[in-house]
């Protein structure tokens, strides 16, 4: 009695379908089918249906997409009693929420003290209108699936719309690209072309003076052979011509082999390829999602499909991309950050002299242009939650750690430079040390050069040492030598800044100077740690000597110039995907977060509080989204950014 009535009640507490799958139905089980066999002509579910199949293969199965073929329903037969399929279902157990028939009353329910008679309960949802309800309610639901298919649907118009617009795009860019790239060849076939006419033009003049010499020593020793015997005075008179004439070609065959021969040799800019072998792509593709209000939903997505994407990620922070911090709009006073007002000891130095480059028209602008407090994606203050400790000390190990560098590959890998122990070390997504490369000299600062190569610069060793992943394993790449130190290093596009303690230097990668950029000799050690914006527009020096953020444009005109409490001589400093600027202020146990423009200091990131001592480094993982603080000591320190 106990099976028969754990096995009514299991069955009456499922739903009672249109139609239900036969071979469930024999095993005392209650399945809605989802397929109909017109050879059986019996119902399955999704499970039952796989083993019919690998029976019945050429049985021809109908699915709920083809549900009007189906047979229809008996509408006689539901409401009999499964178990005892000659009585009617006359009786609602409230207690199991099960139909059930008197039979079931007395053999599985007696003891159960709500149970209603089914003309009752009906009676019941008329007077109180949940028949009504009930159809409202669907009737809602219905058109709100609608409008909800509806949007959807204007959805993937909109999708398919900004896709073919980025196809468009791309295409273009690819044009303008190959158009310059035609123009550069045409120019230098062109001037190949001028190089071999000027080139050609001298030597036919060579050969054509070698044809007049020949005919004209020709012909005078011809006469001279001819009358030597008849006059002595005529043979004299041709003698003392035919010497002239060897003296004049004897001087032209003296200038000829003089000339070096003339050959033309193609020296092909590497700058180009350089540049495109560290690109990933033509540019960034965007995806953003907006989290509605469900009653506001539809005109919401209305105003974004009608949003530009590239002016939507960029002026509304609140949304969420690819690219970027999630970043909090309320009030920073509310935030664990602590923020700072505008116009913390920022000056500007466009007349200080020390701009290495005078200040260009386009440049001046920009720097007249800004508008203190302008609000910028970049400039929302970052957040950050959870922190933990990971140990970088490992085996052969003599000093204390220090990290001066951080990296990441673009699988997620850590790269981090060991100052004391003249190391730089691998680690993996678990934050586990799982590869060293030792170095001659103490690695002072780091950058990435492409998605699994970075350069480290060695101080006063005049060296940058290029070091890739691969395979889990770090690899010594190559070695640039410089004539002067190389303490700060920062790399984007192809273009490698380095620092040498009083000034910056632009480079090529394989180490040909550009530009000087920058330069301070007021004092020693003045210009040390570098870092660049993504797009370039922005390169940022620490200078030790006034405990200043010094920020420059693209061409070297010093923007602006801020007071940060407490730098290192060689100050963490980083600037981020989305160009959040972050410096390391070591004395003062913070990191600070920066204003694109280096103009005020927006909040102290993490501080003391959070566990931070003596920072030397500080780095953002796209990877993992989170905050990685190298400091004077064993451990980092990886805390999740919201």
């Amino acid at each position: 009695m106990a099976s028969n009535m754990e096995s009514s009640i299991y069955r009456g507490s499922e739903s009672f379908f249109d139609f239900s799958c036969f071979t469930c139905q024999e095993n005392d089980r209650n399945t809605e089918a989802g397929f109909y066999c017109e050879d059986c002509s019996k119902f399955y579910c999704s499970k039952c249906v796989e083993y019919h199949n690998y029976l019945y293969k050429k049985h021809a199965i109908l699915s709920k997409e083809n549900i009007s073929l189906w047979p229809k329903t008996d509408v006689v037969e539901q409401d009999k009693c499964k178990e005892h399929q000659k009585e009617k279902l006359t009786i609602f157990c409230e207690d199991h929420s099960e139909l059930i028939c008197h039979v079931c009353q007395f053999h599985n329910h007696q003891k159960c003290s709500h149970l209603v008679l089914i003309s009752d309960k009906v009676k019941q949802l008329h007077q109180k209108g949940d028949f009504k309800q009930l159809s409202a309610t669907i009737y809602t639901q219905h058109q709100k699936l609608i409008h909800e298919k509806d949007d959807l649907e204007e959805n993937i118009k909109s999708l398919e719309k900004s896709y073919t617009r980025i196809l468009e795009e791309i295409n273009a860019l690819r044009k303008t690209i190959n158009d310059s790239l035609d123009q550069l060849e045409k120019y230098t076939k062109k001037e190949l072309d001028t190089f071999l006419v000027t080139m050609r033009t001298s030597i036919q003049t060579d050969i054509e003076n070698c044809t007049d010499s020949i005919k004209n020593i020709t012909c005078h020793h011809d006469d001279f052979l001819k009358i030597k015997d008849k006059s002595e005075a005529l043979s004299f008179i041709k003698y003392r011509k035919c010497i002239d004439q060897s003296l004049k070609v004897e001087s032209a065959l003296q200038e000829m082999t003089t000339k070096t021969e003339m050959t033309l040799t193609f020296r092909p800019d590497t700058t180009i390829q350089q540049t495109l072998s560290t690109l990933s792509g033509l540019g960034q593709i965007l995806r953003t999602v907006e989290q509605s209000d469900p009653a506001k939903r539809t005109t919401q997505k209305t105003d974004s499909r009608q949003n530009n994407p590239k002016e939507t990620s960029q002026s509304d922070p609140g949304h969420q991309t690819t690219s970027g911090f999630k970043v909090n709009k309320s009030n920073p006073e509310s935030s664990t950050s602590r923020s700072y007002s505008p116009g913390n000891g920022t000056s500007d130095l466009t007349k200080s002299g020390q701009v290495f480059d005078p200040v260009s028209s386009s440049s001046h602008q920009l720097v007249q242009g800004y508008q203190s407090g302008a609000v910028n994606r970049s400039d929302q203050i970052i957040k950050v939650k959870s922190s933990k400790n990971y140990s970088v000390n490992i085996k052969g190990d003599t000093k204390k750690c220090n990290i001066r560098g951080i990296c990441e590959t673009a699988s997620g890998e850590l790269l981090i430079a060991d100052w004391n122990n003249n190391k730089v070390k691998l680690m993996d997504h678990t934050y586990k040390v799982v590869s060293q490369c030792d170095l001659p000299r103490t690695p002072w600062s780091m950058c990435s050069i492409d998605s699994s190569l970075v350069a480290v610069s060695n101080g006063n060793g005049k060296e940058i040492h290029f070091i890739r992943v691969i395979n889990g394993q770090l690899i010594k790449d190559r070695i640039l030598q410089f004539q002067h130190d190389c303490w700060g290093i920062a790399h984007q596009h192809g273009n490698l800044y380095i620092t040498d303690g009083s000034a910056l230097y632009l480079y090529t990668l394989d180490g040909r100077l550009v530009r000087e950029m920058y330069k301070d000799t007021s004092s020693y050690n003045t210009v040390m740690s570098c870092a660049v914006s993504p797009d370039g527009d922005r390169i940022y020096v620490t200078n030790n000597n006034s405990k200043q953020l010094v920020t420059l444009s693209r061409d070297g005109t010093v923007i602006s110039t801020l007071t940060v409490p407490g730098l290192d001589p060689l100050p963490g400093l980083h600037v981020t995907d989305s160009e959040h600027v972050l410096v390391c202020g070591s004395w003062s146990n913070k990191i600070v977060q920066v204003d694109k423009d280096g103009r005020q200091i927006l909040a102290e990131v993490v501080t003391n509080n959070d566990g931070v001592t003596l920072p030397m480094s500080v780095y953002y993982s796209k990877n993992t989204g989170s905050i990685i603080v190298g400091m004077d000591g064993d451990d980092i320190i990886v805390f999740k950014a919201v």
